[in-house]
């Protein structure tokens, strides 16, 4: 488990990717009127981000390349200057809020993304860290739609921009059309980071820590799911079964109906590998992975304590 001290800087980030505008305009929002969040956490310092203006100028999710897939250590110290813009833009946010490593100069990083998938205030924790567990916590309790997804992550591997930071929650609020607004995920998702905010402040007083542990349902990756295909790179093979789209978080069995073939055939769930037979899919048909055939991704259910 990593650990973490008081939490002196914390970044609030949006448009990651350019068309989800939750987060882009919560951003902007915040930028116009401070006061929004100024008061939320006196003791450390926030600071807010657009991290791909061009993608969000085009109201595209990236312009050249997914840069919340060039985050690596790898990518970051490529020798040659990328063409990229996504690879150049990744560089310096890591020059200015990194650099990714036991070095940087966030502590937190709250990114904020939208997904077409149901899935709710789905909270993405990608270590153990004992701020971001207990906050994220204390939230499933007061937002009746929060969800944890822990997605473990070696940091200087990750592609992600919150792993620049000591910690990160990467939020995704859905379902919600790629390039629009929804008012009531807005509003809710306000409300959700600014209670981060406020919670980074109770830690830093010590007062979350003392709080009595909260049983939690963690839903933990296995791994994602591709569509049916006869090779790789040809045309999908199926859809989403209609039984399923839509269910995010819930139990999938071995013997459930999975895929709809284009004519009308059911391909049911076989089961994992290793003999497990009940995954619970999230990201179910999210459209931005249809370029990476990614159908769901498969996770693992339980409840813990933290």
């Amino acid at each position: 488990m990593l650990t973490m001290s008081l939490i002196k800087n914390i970044v609030v980030a949006g448009g990651t990717h350019g068309n989800e505008r939750t987060g882009v305009r919560l951003v902007e929002k915040w930028m116009e009127h401070p006061e929004c969040y100024s008061s939320c956490c006196p003791s450390a310092k926030v600071e807010l981000v657009l991290s791909n203006p061009e993608a969000v100028r085009l109201n595209r999710r990236y312009r050249d390349h997914d840069l919340n897939r060039a985050f690596s250590q790898v990518c970051l110290d490529m020798g040659a200057e990328p063409q990229e813009y996504e690879f150049r833009r990744a560089r310096e946010l890591n020059r200015i809020y990194g650099p990714k490593g036991t070095g940087t100069k966030t502590d937190l990083l709250l990114d904020v993304h939208n997904t077409g998938a149901n899935m709710g205030l789905c909270l993405i924790l990608s270590a153990r860290d004992p701020f971001t567990m207990k906050a994220s916590a204390v939230l499933t309790q007061e937002f009746m739609d929060a969800w944890i997804y822990y997605q473990p992550e070696e940091r200087s591997m990750s592609p992600y921009f919150g792993t620049v930071a000591n910690a990160d929650v990467c939020i995704e609020i859905g379902p919600q059309q790629h390039g629009t607004l929804d008012a009531r995920l807005f509003e809710e998702s306000e409300s959700l980071v600014r209670r981060y905010l406020e919670l980074a402040e109770d830690w830093n007083r010590g007062e979350l820590q003392k709080r009595a542990p909260i049983q939690v349902e963690v839903f933990t990756q296995l791994r994602d799911l591709g569509y049916p295909k006869a090779w790789a790179g040809a045309p999908i093979e199926a859809m989403i079964h209609p039984d399923l789209l839509g269910r995010d978080f819930g139990e999938l069995k071995k013997g459930d109906k999975l895929f709809r073939t284009f004519d009308g055939k059911d391909i049911l769930y076989q089961g994992e590998p290793d003999g497990r037979e009940s995954v619970w899919p999230i990201f179910i048909n999210e459209p931005a992975y249809y370029e990476k055939d990614i159908a769901m991704s498969l996770t693992v259910r339980t409840v813990e304590e933290w």
